[in-house]
């Protein structure tokens, strides 16, 4: 019969044991689980965690919100002072008309001046027509001899027959007026005048005027 040595048979089971020691000192600590890991989750529970899963998966799944642009304002109407209006003055120019011009008006007469030289009147409108005589001849004008009186043409005149207002010698002058009245209707008029004795004519002038 075999007999095993005691110190042989000793030593591996101190190194067993050895071993074992070392494996636990390894070994996390295992906690017991706790009541609250324990318990089953309440409905309230699954519901809410269900809703945040399905926003979470729809705001994934979504696509990222467009981006609203800001409205443009419309502007509105700018104040434009209105300018205020000028008084324009237009410079109108009378009405070019030719200058009178002496002439002879007979063999011993010459017409110095005319006024009013071709008027513009209004219909019945009062004017006087005045004349200037030259005697350009050898005799003396005798106011009682001498008249100046209405031949012809539109009848403007109050009186037909004037005396002469004096004698008039050889190169000397003469006013003569006549009140006169412009006709009715628009348009133009010219009166004829003479100064002349009982035998002969000596000047032989008119005036000519326009009714508007």
């Amino acid at each position: 019969m075999i007999t095993m040595d005691k110190h042989r048979v000793r030593k591996p089971i101190l190194l067993f044991a050895a071993l074992l020691f070392l494996l636990a000192c390894e070994l996390p600590v295992l906690s017991a689980p706790t009541s609250s890991d324990t318990e089953p989750l309440s409905i309230e529970t699954i519901v809410a965690g269900t809703s945040a899963a399905a926003q979470t998966q729809t705001a994934i799944l979504l696509p990222p919100p467009t981006k609203t642009p800001t409205p443009t304002p419309i502007p509105t109407g700018t104040f434009t002072e209105t300018p205020t209006s000028t008084a324009t003055i237009i410079f109108i120019p009378p009405t070019s008309v030719k200058p009178f011009e002496t002439y002879s008006a007979g063999s011993q007469c010459q017409l110095i001046a005319l006024k009013p030289h071709n008027p513009v009147l209004a219909p019945r409108e009062n004017f006087e027509t005045e004349w200037t005589l030259k005697n350009t001849g050898n005799e003396l004008w005798l106011d009682s001899n001498v008249d100046f009186r209405y031949s012809d043409g539109t009848d403007m005149h109050r009186k037909d027959v004037y005396d002469l207002p004096s004698s008039v010698p050889a190169g000397g002058q003469v006013i003569i007026t006549v009140p006169m009245i412009a006709p009715s209707n628009p348009g133009n008029y010219t009166s004829t005048w003479v100064l002349a004795t009982n035998k002969k004519t000596l000047c032989k002038v008119s005036v000519s005027i326009t009714v508007k």
